[in-house]
């Protein structure tokens, strides 16, 4: 998945809880699919803007459905991640 510059990727060598790296020239951050509050949630910040990463953000929140599935091929799926997906 792209938006601009920013590669949404899913490591198959990752670890749970299921998330998101957002890869760009400006920096490396990690969202979770699912935060404390069930929304996404930025995990560490590392370079990338914060206004830009609200949009990021937003946009792992649009397409969570699409992270969630892929994260379940290759790691498999977890009880806690359909519990939240409901």
């Amino acid at each position: 998945h792209r938006l601009h510059e920013f590669r949404f990727v899913i490591h198959s060598n990752d670890h749970d809880p299921a998330h998101v790296h957002l890869i760009s020239g400006d920096g490396h951050e990690k969202v979770r699919l699912f935060g404390t509050k069930g929304e996404p949630e930025v995990e560490r910040i590392s370079g990338i803007p914060r206004h830009r990463l609200r949009r990021l953000v937003k946009e792992v929140l649009e397409n969570r459905e699409e992270f969630l599935k892929r994260w379940e091929e290759i790691h498999g799926k977890r009880e806690e991640d359909e519990a939240k997906a409901e």
